[in-house]
């Protein structure tokens, strides 16, 4: 049987006392300082992931790299590295042909490529199929509130990172009305948009530093910076446009949820793994069998026999991303239910958008909080 190994790390406070309820209460800064000296360390074993194209079962493991996202991107480079090196080490041990690099464990080391050079085995970030399935879900969600994309605004937060970049070249691919690249850089959005122009030259492209102005004039909002979370708050959207957050933790403020019933936002990259039960034993917030698609690409590959690197390094692959796509149907993974700040989006709520949305764009202004 084919075995994966994948690496999950806590996003925040809420992630730790939801497996360790004692923590509750306690300062943050102590937990940080805690958590600075825990070893990288096994989480949980996966089971029930079967193939839906030859009937072939997979297992693997998750492990934990204890550190928040602010710690891994902002405490010595070589300490954060070496955790990563440490559970990759743990994995390969347990007999994993092939580790995936969940959340910030893909940011640091040239987005994989560090931790790929001291390994024996296979590494990914899961970034292609993350992209898949964000400009999949996207698509859908556009549909059901009655948007054309082709002929959309849409605005990419975080266009000059991996998964930004390949997010936009894609969606210029498929034809958009308008597409709107942000970022901080002025120069790097310059040079991405210049790239896409080579290759989609119809594409009508803007690039801005400013945020606001341009995602309040977007029907579409795709999110996937590495901010650390909550850089997209309630009175920055148009009523009636979709936001997709891919970012992990989310870019969208929980907030939006209550103060903006008028837009829908979406997390990027979630699906449903393939198996009659298949079980992941560990509690990260979704019911069981559902995952994020940076899991689903290690096992995709692993279902597939493909122990090679993956989707490492800064400059993910349009080639690649539909790579992955073709080889999830073929495997019989596909995008689970809308879900948003921990909870499904139900159909009385895309409604609500509808109502919402056709009464507030009656004014020509913005919708103000």
């Amino acid at each position: 049987m084919n075995h994966f190994g994948f690496l999950i790390h806590p996003l925040g406070m809420r992630d730790i006392i939801r497996h360790l309820p004692n923590v509750a209460g306690k300062r943050e800064p102590l937990v940080k300082k805690v958590l600075e000296w825990t070893p990288s360390y096994h989480a949980s074993h996966i089971t029930g992931v079967t193939s839906a194209y030859d009937g072939s079962e997979i297992d693997g493991d998750f492990y934990t790299v204890p550190l928040f996202p602010q710690q891994i991107t902002g405490l010595d480079r070589q300490l954060v590295l070496g955790r990563i090196i440490d559970a990759c080490k743990l994995a390969e041990a347990d007999g994993a042909q092939i580790v995936g690099l969940g959340g910030y464990t893909s940011v640091v080391g040239s987005a994989g490529l560090t931790v790929a050079k001291e390994m024996d085995i296979a590494v990914t970030s899961g970034n292609s199929y993350t992209v898949a399935t964000a400009v999949e879900g996207a698509t859908k969600a556009c549909e059901l509130l009655g948007l054309d994309p082709s002929k959309a605004t849409v605005a990419v937060v975080g266009a000059t990172g991996s998964i930004g970049s390949v997010c936009s070249k894609i969606l210029a691919k498929r034809g958009v009305g308008t597409l709107i690249l942000l970022g901080r850089s002025e120069q790097r959005l310059a040079n991405i948009a210049e790239e896409i122009h080579s290759l989609y030259p119809k594409t009508n492209i803007e690039i801005s530093i400013d945020m606001g102005p341009n995602i309040r004039r977007s029907d579409l909002v795709v999110s996937c910076t590495s901010s650390g979370g909550d850089i997209l708050q309630p009175n920055i959207f148009k009523p009636g446009s979709v936001i997709c957050d891919v970012a992990v933790p989310h870019d969208v403020c929980r907030e939006v949820a209550q103060l903006r019933p008028d837009v829908l936002v979406i997390e990027g990259g979630v699906c449903v793994a393939p198996g009659k039960n298949p079980k992941f034993n560990f509690d990260f917030g979704f019911p069981e069998g559902i995952c994020l698609a940076c899991m689903a690409e290690t096992m995709i590959l692993t279902l597939e026999g493909r122990f090679e690197d993956f989707s490492i390094g800064r400059g993910l692959q349009i080639e690649k991303v539909e790579e992955i796509s073709r080889l999830a149907k073929k495997h019989g993974f596909k995008l689970a239910g809308f879900r948003a700040f921990d909870e499904p989006i139900t159909d009385e709520r895309i409604e609500q958008v509808r109502t919402l949305s056709k009464e507030r764009n009656k004014d020509s202004r913005t919708f103000q909080i």
